[in-house]
């Protein structure tokens, strides 16, 4: 009898997705302290240029960096009806406060491509008209062509965003997520950066740990 009854409730329990979020700060938080000074406080690349770092918000030429949404924090708040990020805040919209401060979908940039993507799709652009020197970063007609090594990075962050909190990806952008993501598979950073996220936030990027997953995505 005992048996039957501890199974019951072992049925009985919620499933937890392993995207599921629990995301436990601000994005004031994040962005103020725990970006810079506990996920990369070994420093590291920034993702489009591939800039090195070793203290906050600075590469080693002396480069300002900042923070990146890759799904852009409009799609996440035109997503939710909002007209604007300050809206969705007074609104106390609880789940825009946890997509934006989620740090997989956040990754360090060059202070200067900052907002580039605000109203783009990823995409590929002929041609190698780069737009920054020194920097394999391509944008043209609302397209960003990012390098190749930030390709896959790009793909399973927004796949993650687009399974977590069930946000929109264009078709176009989505065939063109899945190529990046076989194309570019998880480097060993990337996994141990998920590994830093799991630390601090409390879950994982399943498609960082099973990139075929994304296959199935339509």
């Amino acid at each position: 009898m005992k048996k039957i009854i501890l199974v019951f409730l072992l049925l009985s329990l919620p499933t937890i997705s392993a995207a599921d979020p629990g995301i436990k700060y601000s994005y004031d938080e994040i962005a103020s302290d725990i970006f810079w000074n506990t996920l990369y406080n070994d420093g590291g690349w920034t993702l489009y240029c591939g800039y090195q770092f070793h203290k906050p918000n600075i590469s080693v030429d002396e480069r300002p960096l900042t923070i990146e949404h890759i799904y852009p924090t409009r799609k996440m708040f035109l997503a939710l009806n909002c007209n604007s990020r300050n809206q969705c805040h007074v609104s106390k919209n609880k789940l825009f406060s946890e997509m934006e401060a989620d740090l997989h979908n956040l990754y360090p940039i060059r202070l200067d491509l900052s907002n580039a993507f605000y109203d783009s799709e990823y995409g590929e652009i002929e041609g190698e008209n780069w737009r920054v020197d020194g920097c394999d970063y391509e944008r043209k007609n609302g397209i960003i062509e990012p390098r190749p090594l930030a390709r896959g990075n790009i793909a399973r962050a927004i796949f993650y965003m687009h399974t977590t909190y069930n946000l929109p990806i264009e078709k176009e952008t989505l065939k063109t997520l899945k190529k990046w993501n076989h194309d570019d598979p998880p480097s060993h950073q990337e996994k141990i950066r998920n590994s830093k996220i799991e630390l601090i936030q409390g879950n994982r990027n399943p498609y960082i740990d099973n990139p075929a997953l994304a296959d199935k995505l339509k």
